[in-house]
């Protein structure tokens, strides 16, 4: 014979009662469909109605004259050991919420510390590379440097700033251009480019670049370059990059507009 229990509001377990009895107590409207039960075997309490087949209480119907049971409250998992002595009303079991609300706390200080390290690395770096445009737009330089051989040009170093410049102009059309519905990449994305990867800000030592949008000559893109810290010929003078893309395949066809002959990049023409 099964031992069966109930949890009664204000009075814990009730029990143990025979199937008779339990049948009784649905009868009396001492306890409901939402009346929590258990009997051993059950990994925990259960709904009344998930039980109503073993227990037996198909066309067993309520006395609708007798008032209802208290609401139920959900006690803790039993075990044999503990369902079968009555006891003191038994608080619900912790909810995961409280679990979740710390995980979330956690990973929010966590975001916040990783955060702070990045803007520390980042915003420094950015700085940077914003005084360096605004000294080249005004035609200054940093008297600090001044001994330094940004006076001097150099072919070597313009070939490495225009390989900067072309391989931000393939990353940022690979990662914008089809994401935002064939939109070109605009001063805005080459800055974000340039904070997530501070080596396209160049150096004072290689020199830099300033990038902006244009109309096309020819492809889809296209873009005013101007070289900075790599000799006097070349300040204020631009290149125009054409760019096609075609999947992931981007192409950059370079022009010089205005720069001395004998001072554009390597691989840029007429």
């Amino acid at each position: 014979m099964t031992d069966w229990y109930y949890h009664a509001p204000g009075q814990g377990r009730v029990g143990p009662l025979t199937a008779d009895e339990m049948r009784a107590c649905y009868r009396e409207r001492k306890i409901a469909r939402d009346t929590l039960a258990w009997h051993d075997g059950l990994r925990e309490w259960q709904p009344l109605e998930r039980l109503i087949e073993e227990l037996g209480l198909t066309g067993v119907q309520p006395d609708m004259s007798r008032p209802p049971p208290p609401p139920p409250m959900r006690p803790a998992a039993a075990t044999a050991s503990h369902a079968a002595r009555p006891s003191a009303p038994v608080e619900p079991p912790p909810s995961n919420r409280t679990g979740c609300i710390i995980a979330v706390i956690v990973v929010g200080i966590i975001g916040l510390f990783l955060i702070g390290i990045l803007a520390a690395i980042a915003l420094p770096a950015y700085s940077d590379y914003v005084k360096r445009a605004r000294a080249a737009q005004s035609g200054q330089t940093d008297p600090a440097n001044s001994t330094m051989r940004n006076d001097v040009y150099d072919a070597g170093r313009m070939e490495k700033t225009d390989a900067l410049a072309r391989d931000l102009i393939t990353l940022s059309m690979r990662e914008f251009y089809a994401a935002y519905g064939n939109t070109c990449p605009d001063t805005l994305e080459f800055e974000r480019m340039m904070v997530k990867y501070p080596r396209y800000q160049g150096s004072e030592e290689d020199g830099w670049f300033g990038i902006d949008q244009v109309r096309p000559i020819s492809g889809v893109c296209a873009y005013a370059v101007r070289f900075n810290g790599l000799g006097p010929e070349v300040i204020d003078k631009t290149v125009q990059y054409d760019v096609t893309i075609t999947g992931d395949d981007v192409t950059v066809y370079c022009r010089n507009i205005d720069l001395p002959a004998g001072f554009a990049p390597p691989r840029c023409g007429a």
